[in-house]
């Protein structure tokens, strides 16, 4: 009971009290702004709250950042919950621009110099990719892992490949993926982590593959016959050598050597063959691609990938991440712009030199390797499918993401490749396929979390492109 209230009681006027008490005229006066939105206020607060406080913890660039950078919170086309949180949580939960403290080369032969990086460099892997042990591909899939030998390299140790099929499709021995008669579609997956950690191994393989089971299960056009093409699909994530072990280009030549051997020797792949990467996976995607056209590819999905620029002074055969993205986005933690030039560096055999790079803007290192394999060169492509004797070039899905400091490589990329189609296309009467491309607005690889609409979007273009090559290559085939 309000004040007023209290003494126009004792004065015997009850009503007029009440009146007094809820701002006169008999009526409610409607809650104020704050009262109203209370809820919004305080998660906005919160956020910022959080925001500020990580931002002490994870926000470490030492080196110039460009004028264009623009604060993660300040950055409009982010998806709220990145904006806000993820933005600035990713570098606790996935650490890995503590990778920047461990050196970018390293003398392998000396014992002492190998163990002081194995020991900088293994733990902060682990934490990357322990998410991933939360994945039992086992309980989701047959599983069988396969090692392929090398020849005539130094390095003797094999390919590790594990290859998945829908569960239960694999007879009595779940293992057993080796069906010379198989129609089915072979789909080599090249997982992300800046080529320097495993990033997503599992986790995203058993969101992408279990999808496209779904889907398949839902398609009353093949569901009619015994099996969906689908069911027998055999996905093959490869174990691609990592840097600084391993310069470029051994994660290229692993994947090729894992292709190569999944095609001509265990005879997969009949009913379509396509490629698949991830951000750095995504990069290695565009060149197995590029240096398999005479495989038959028949489509490639190259998501978010991690393509350094060339020079604009064409005197030069350089590459870097400058671009407008990359100087827009420098704040970013998915991923952080440090830790990018930094597997670049450990990529392309460049030595690290706090001294000299104090005084570099963040993404003007430079590189004199091209860690796309010629694949961001129209005329490389055009020269691979006129050697390949194909009549179609494989159809592209490209996904980029506003908050990502990659996002302008991957659109040079896409010009790239419709220079490409429209080349093809005036030398041969047959219509090309035309590219698939996907922008989302949650930053480096988080549509699959923040816009299943996105992700989901992508899963059934692709697996009715899967699914035309398969009839394709069966009539090709006569089988």
């Amino acid at each position: 009971m309000c004040l007023r209230q209290q003494l126009n009681e004792e004065e015997g006027d009850s009503e007029e009290g009440k009146d007094a008490c809820n701002g006169g005229g008999g009526s409610s006066r409607s809650p104020s702004f704050f009262r109203r939105n209370l809820f919004s206020v305080v998660v906005v607060l919160l956020a910022i709250l959080i925001g500020l406080l990580c931002k002490s913890l994870t926000h470490n660039l030492d080196r110039p950042v460009a004028a264009e950078a623009v604060p993660i919170w300040q950055t409009s086309e982010l998806h709220w919950a990145v904006r806000y949180f993820v933005g600035y949580l990713f570098g606790i939960f996935v650490p890995v621009g503590q990778l920047t403290k461990c050196p970018t080369v390293v003398d392998w032969a000396n014992t002492q110099e190998a163990d002081a990086a194995k020991s900088c460099i293994t733990p902060i892997r682990a934490m990357v990719e322990q998410g991933d042990e939360l994945v039992d591909l086992n309980e989701l899939f047959d599983v069988q892992a396969i090692d392929i030998e090398r020849s005539g390299d130094k390095d003797n140790s094999p390919v590790h490949v594990t290859l998945l099929k829908k569960k239960g499709t694999s007879g009595s021995d779940p293992t057993a993926m080796t069906n010379s008669n198989s129609k089915a579609p072979l789909i080599l997956y090249m997982h992300g982590g800046g080529f320097t950690v495993r990033g997503g191994k599992k986790t995203l393989t058993a969101q992408i593959f279990g999808y496209l089971q779904q889907i398949g299960e839902r398609d009353d056009d093949v569901n009619e016959s015994a099996n969906s093409f689908m069911d027998d699909a055999v996905w093959a994530i490869v174990d691609y050598r990592l840097a600084p072990e391993h310069l470029y280009p051994a994660a290229t030549e692993d994947c090729l050597l894992a292709l190569n051997h999944l095609v001509n020797d265990m005879n997969l792949g009949q009913g379509g063959i396509h490629i698949s990467g991830i951000s750095a996976g995504g990069t290695l995607a565009m060149e197995v691609t590029l240096k398999s056209l005479a495989m038959g590819i028949d489509s490639f999905y190259v998501d978010e990938p991690m393509v350094p620029l060339p020079s604009k002074d064409s005197k030069q055969r350089t590459w870097s991440f400058d671009s407008d993205s990359f100087r827009r986005y420098s704040y970013t933690r998915i991923p952080p712009v440090d830790w990018l030039e930094w597997s670049l560096k450990a990529m392309t055999g460049i030595e690290t030199n706090h001294d000299v790079e104090s005084s570099i803007p963040y993404g003007m290192i430079t590189t004199d390797v091209d860690v796309t394999g010629g694949s961001i060169d129209a005329a490389e492509w055009k020269r691979s499918f006129d050697e390949s004797n194909s009549t179609l070039l494989p159809r592209l899905f490209l996904v980029t993401a506003n908050g990502d400091p990659l996002k302008d490589g991957g659109l040079h990329f896409k010009r790239t490749y419709e220079e490409v189609i429209e080349q093809v296309e005036a030398e041969n009467p047959n219509m090309q396929p035309q590219i698939k491309y996907v922008e989302s607005s949650s930053g480096h690889t988080s549509h699959y979390i923040f816009e299943q609409a996105i992700f989901e979007e992508s899963m059934k273009e692709w697996y009715a492109e899967m699914k035309k090559a398969h009839l394709r290559k069966l009539h090709e085939n006569g089988l």
